[in-house]
């Protein structure tokens, strides 16, 4: 079945063809010059990201505050002992309450006591 001449078709059909014959290959020279080229830009691309990167690594090094003091191990307070004034007191002591326990309620525990580690000499 034949198909109807659609002059849109046979416009494009004559441009297709004219290019054709005007076709001129590219000598190989051109296309590896054109590669060298990319490859340069890539290479230069790649230097100056490693700049901009040591370069802000050196500027941070520069701004930023030395070494921060040094600090002591970190330990749990200690107990402060009665100040003088109560030692000198001449009056009796007075009684501990004694808890009472009861049928129902559990007997209460030792309280828990921590010691903290041993001090770390931080000269050499």
């Amino acid at each position: 079945m034949p198909e109807a001449q659609d002059p849109l078709r046979s416009l494009f059909e004559d441009a297709a063809r004219s290019g054709r014959e005007r076709l001129v290959p590219v000598p190989v020279s051109d296309i590896t010059a054109r590669g060298r080229r990319a490859q340069r830009r890539r290479l230069a691309w790649a230097v100056a990201v490693c700049l901009v990167l040591s370069g802000g690594g050196a500027a941070a090094a520069v701004f930023l505050p030395g070494d921060p003091a040094p600090t002591g191990p970190a330990t749990t307070p200690s107990v402060e002992s009665p100040p003088p004034s109560s030692l000198l007191s001449t009056g009796p002591p007075s009684p501990t309450p004694t808890p009472t326990i009861t049928p129902t309620t559990k007997p209460p525990s030792a309280p828990r006591t921590t010691v903290p580690p041993p001090a770390v000499s931080t000269q050499r």
